[in-house]
């Protein structure tokens, strides 16, 4: 649907609204057959003094009437042929102040109290329901007290006295329009300003919730003061509060508007303060002046104003709520003040207006909400597009890290591989790449013996089965390791007849036996083993492992012809052996005597030593 199009949708149900007001205004008027519009008023209750008078009567117009409280008596004349049989009722579609009615000298009943403070009417209408056994053929008198305060209040507008039949309808439209709707209107400005206020409290940096529900608050309170019949304050107090009331929901209307409009977060605050400021104490001033109708001409001129300007932005920018609201507030804010006194005359005959101040106010309000509640689901769908993005988002990252991970995993097992595969490379080039080098040296330089060479050759064998067993999953288990010795070792040393004597407790886990570290220790055992052989002449050899608070305690002692540590000539055994266990993070002591064996002594830490440069 183009813009052009809402615009004349939005115009047309605006004014169709504002017709069937009218129109409901029009039917609320009581039938033509049963309006008496003939009167005899005056002061006091004597027929003598009571003046002719034509209904509807506004004692604004009397030179005489003062600024304070006054009553009127009127007499009301209507002649029957018979008396009636159905019930007849008394209607009187709007008095503003208060009236008590009498029937052939028979009290029918009254609008309120008449003690001062006087009860108000408003723009209720009265209903007094005349039994048909208080009617005779020929002439009845209906008698009409009012009082008004101010006296300029007052008014008679024309009345209606037939069957109740034939009235009630007209009544009960009438108290619909001018009271029912209204206090539902007011009901939900109060629910609006309640909700408002719980969602301003929650989001603070959002003035527009907080400036729309004192807007409402103030509207619910106008309309709850404009409705009490019974005020507990003298009646200018009542208009008073009545006024500053108005008065504060048109500044938090003009602080509003602005933001409605331009759809911004933030209403600008010199223009609240001023209106907030300014506003009430304007109607205050002129209704203490002036009086009431001078106020709502008041709220009617800045409703007028507010609403042609929200019209014009809302023509511009295409906003069918705010062009909704704008075409139902102006025109029935401009039909309510040319029938305001004294600018004002009197509609069609017998149809008092109806109050659509009411009305338009609920109209800004509405669309003020409606605003606010559609830039509230914007933003809740904004923010669920934004977590799909953003979900969607996360998903594509976390492919792209899960990606990234899988290749940088690869990179590392490829290099794991690498170093494993150029430690192993090392390692037979130190270790069994040495030793073949010894026997070709041995074989080339013509000290070929058999014991020599099966001698290199054994010990480049048991350099490679050190090897082999270092490259077994152990777990970090140091018992796994020194069983995994003991088995390669023991042949070897039944087969030269040396005793071999295994002490070792159940260890707990050594951190970060990696396959290098296990080659260190077993090539550190072996060292030890080899050197109490070749060197020491031991004849018997002890390996004990102990788990203390420390570490793990290993030790491999023989009984051979041992050696002062002090006076030894430093050689590659002691020196790989050191190399060795700075390389597992393991302190070395070496203890022996000459004549009483050699014992060497590690200590492993149970935490995972540092990785070796």
């Amino acid at each position: 649907m183009t813009g052009r199009r809402r615009r004349a949708l939005a115009l047309a149900a605006a004014l169709g609204l504002l017709l069937v007001l009218l129109l409901g205004e029009q039917a609320a008027a009581p039938p033509a057959v049963w309006r008496i519009t003939q009167a005899a008023a005056g002061a006091v209750l004597d027929d003598e003094r009571l003046q002719p008078q034509a209904l509807p009567h506004r004692w604004r117009d009397d030179a005489a009437t003062g600024s304070g409280p006054a009553t009127r008596w009127y007499r009301l004349q209507r002649h029957l042929e018979q008396a009636p049989d159905d019930p007849q009722a008394l209607y009187v579609p709007m008095l503003r102040d208060n009236a008590a009615a009498y029937l052939n000298g028979r009290f029918l009943g009254q609008g309120g109290p008449f003690a001062d403070p006087v009860a108000r009417l408003g723009a209720r209408p009265l209903w007094l329901p005349a039994p048909a056994a208080l009617w005779q053929a020929g002439d009845n008198r209906l008698y009409l007290l009012l009082k008004a305060d101010p006296a300029w209040r007052g008014q008679l507008p024309v009345v209606a006295v037939g069957p109740e039949s034939a009235l009630q309808l007209a009544w009960r439209l009438r108290e619909a329009l001018a009271v029912t709707l209204p206090q539902l209107l007011a009901t939900a400005a109060g629910v609006l300003a309640l909700t408002l206020g719980v969602l301003a409290a929650y989001r603070r940096h959002e003035r527009a919730y907080a400036w729309l529900a004192l807007a409402a608050a103030a509207v619910a309170a106008a309309a709850y003061v404009g409705g009490v019949v019974e005020a507990p304050l003298a009646p200018p107090a009542w208009d008073l509060l009545a006024a500053a009331l108005s008065g504060l929901a048109l500044a938090a209307l003009a602080a509003l508007l602005p933001a409605l409009a331009s759809r911004q977060q933030q209403p600008p605050l010199p223009l609240a303060a001023t209106g907030l400021l300014l506003a009430p104490g304007l109607l205050v001033a002129a209704t203490a002046v002036a009086g009431p109708d001078a106020a709502g001409l008041g709220i009617n001129l800045a409703l007028l104003t507010g609403g042609l300007w929200l019209a014009w932005q809302a023509w511009r920018t295409g906003d069918v709520a705010l062009l909704l609201a704008a075409a139902l507030a102006v025109p029935a804010v401009l039909l309510d003040a040319a029938r305001l006194p004294p600018l004002g005359a009197w509609t069609l005959a017998g149809a008092e207006p109806l109050p659509l101040q009411p009305y338009a106010l609920a109209l800004l309000l509405g669309a003020a909400a409606w605003r606010l509640l559609l830039r509230f689901v914007d933003t809740l769908n904004a923010v669920e597009l934004l977590n799909i993005d953003l979900e969607a988002l996360v998903q594509a990252r976390t492919a792209e890290l899960q990606t990234q991970f899988e290749r940088v995993r690869e990179l590392e097992r490829r290099q794991v591989v690498a170093d494993e595969r150029e430690r192993l490379m090392r390692d037979m080039h130190d270790g069994v790449g040495g030793h073949l080098v010894s026997v070709l040296a041995m074989i080339e330089g013509g000290r070929s013996e058999p014991a020599q060479l099966s001698q290199a050759v054994r010990d480049a064998l048991d350099d490679m089965r050190l090897m082999i067993d270092s490259l077994e999953p152990v777990d970090d288990d140091l018992n796994a390791v020194l069983a995994s010795f003991r088995d390669r070792l023991a042949p070897r040393l039944r087969a030269a007849q040396v005793q071999l004597h295994v002490d070792v407790a159940l260890l707990p886990p050594v951190p970060g036996l990696t396959p290098a570290r296990v080659l260190h220790i077993l090539r550190m055992l072996q060292e030890a083993v080899g050197n109490a052989l070749r060197h020491g002449r031991a004849r018997t050899l002890w390996i004990e492992a102990r788990a203390q608070p420390d570490g793990v305690h290993l030790s491999v002692r023989d009984d051979g012809i041992g050696f002062d540590p002090a006076q030894a000539r430093p050689g590659r055994g002691l020196q790989n052996l050191r190399r060795r266990s700075e390389a597992v993070g393991a302190r070395l002591q070496v203890d022996s005597r000459p004549g009483a064996g050699c014992r060497l002594a590690w200590v492993l830490p149970l935490s995972a030593p540092p990785a070796p440069p």
